[in-house]
């Protein structure tokens, strides 16, 4: 059983500052995966420039790299000294969930790379608005991630309110993906079946990222609660 508030009580010890420092650091890259997605999907679905956004993809797959780099150096901060077993899992459990943001952004960005361009030009208004949407919506989403992170080693007075704002947004792309898999039932297509696969797998790996937003959201709450 994990010690009740072994984290919260880790975040006020001086040794652990480096590593509580690059947290942060670590969600703000994250945050930066998720705009550069959003900004990639603006230029493909309104401008069609494959170039200038391919370019965008690639940057959200360098800054996953960057943030896997700091979740490592994040992991042998904590690793270091003797901690408590608790408080070490607790901290690589935050991390993990962080970095499942960024690794959502890579996974659409790579895939949607493979979907040629064949497929935005045969779907409808209405679903390139909904994909944008959605994107838009996960960008407010992950805009309180960082908040919701630095609250968490400082004062705690607004977990609760970040918390309930990110499961709000979450609900929002949840009910516009329904929206979007209705839209796509109703629109023909003369793709072949491997780009529709691919699509769908790319929509349902974007509506993850928020889902894994509030991932983090939920597990930082709970210790708060335990706290």
């Amino acid at each position: 059983m994990v010690e009740i508030g072994s984290l919260i009580e880790f975040l006020k010890r001086e040794t652990a500052v480096n590593a509580l420092e690059k947290s942060v650091k670590h969600a703000k890259i994250v945050q930066e995966c998720v705009k550069n997605l959003d900004l990639g999907l603006q230029i493909l679905l309104k401008e069609k420039d494959t170039e200038k956004s391919y370019a965008l993809f690639h940057k959200v797959d360098n800054l996953e790299r960057d943030a896997d780099n700091m979740r490592r150096e994040i992991q042998k901060d904590v690793s270091t000294g003797e901690l408590n077993p608790s408080v070490r899992q607790n901290l690589s459990h935050l991390i993990k969930r962080m970095d499942d943001v960024a690794n959502c952004c890579t996974g659409v960005a790579r895939r949607i790379n493979t979907i040629p361009i064949k497929f935005w030009e045969e779907s409808s208004k209405e679903t390139i608005e909904i994909i944008l949407e959605m994107m838009k919506t996960t960008v407010e989403c992950v805009q309180f991630l960082d908040k919701i992170v630095l609250d968490l080693l400082e004062d705690r007075k607004y977990i609760k309110e970040y918390s309930q704002n990110i499961n709000q947004l979450e609900h929002i792309v949840d009910l516009l993906n329904i929206k979007l898999r209705k839209d796509l039932q109703e629109t023909e297509y003369t793709v072949n079946y491997f780009t529709i696969f691919t699509a769908g797998n790319v929509f349902d790996i974007l509506e993850a990222i928020s889902d894994s937003i509030e991932g983090v959201a939920d597990y930082i709450l709970v210790l708060l609660t335990n706290y």
